[in-house]
């Protein structure tokens, strides 16, 4: 995945995310938030390249959707990610020096629930508004959890969606926990998927 793939993918994933509410809330300016929303996705497909994996979702070879995926033991990252995925972040810092601080205060508190045994890790999924209800979600889910499935390996995710837990839901994923991070702040939700048994023929 050459970075142009990598910076266009992370312009999808941040017109998907601008409705979202703990977005909104640690980037209330818009131009803030659309700097710092491209800057924190570069840094997630970045890593995801090196590893997991990031698929992308094409129409007539555009791209409309990613999803960013971590397989087993590769969360938390180590310190040396972290650092190297702090070097995208800090374009946020001289359009919105509080926000950051925010950010990583959420990400931390998140990232302490999250669970310890083996599962994958869907970190990010979105698609461009202008194509949401197509079945994008759905290409780039199943990617994955055929997959999952078939090692027998649960899937993890968080979302500051409400209206997401529906959609997973029909995934068979189960919300586990209502998470406030940022006193003051819209909450997230984690869910856990089990693995699906394989249908017979």
């Amino acid at each position: 995945m050459q970075y142009a793939q990598i910076r266009t993918t992370a312009e999808v994933l941040a017109r998907a995310f601008d409705d979202s509410p703990i977005m909104q809330y640690l980037l209330p300016r818009n131009r803030a938030r659309i700097i710092g929303m491209r800057a924190f996705f570069i840094a997630g497909l970045v890593d995801a390249h090196k590893h997991g994996e990031v698929w992308v979702a094409t129409e007539d070879d555009v791209v409309v959707g990613g999803a960013v995926w971590l397989p087993p033991g590769a969360y938390p990252p180590s310190s040396g990610r972290q650092a190297r995925q702090m070097i995208h972040l800090l374009a946020v810092a001289p359009v919105a020096p509080l926000a950051l601080r925010r950010s990583l205060r959420y990400l931390r508190v998140v990232e302490a629930e999250h669970p310890k045994a083996a599962h994958w890790y869907l970190a990010t999924l979105g698609v461009d508004p202008t194509r949401q209800g197509q079945g994008y979600g759905n290409q780039l889910l199943d990617a994955v959890l055929a997959r999952t499935d078939e090692v027998g390996l649960p899937t993890y995710l968080e979302t500051d969606k409400e209206r997401n837990l529906a959609y997973y839901v029909r995934h068979r994923f189960v919300e586990v926990d209502r998470l406030e991070p940022v006193p003051g702040a819209p909450p997230t939700w984690t869910m856990w998927r089990d693995p699906q048994p394989r249908s017979q023929p």
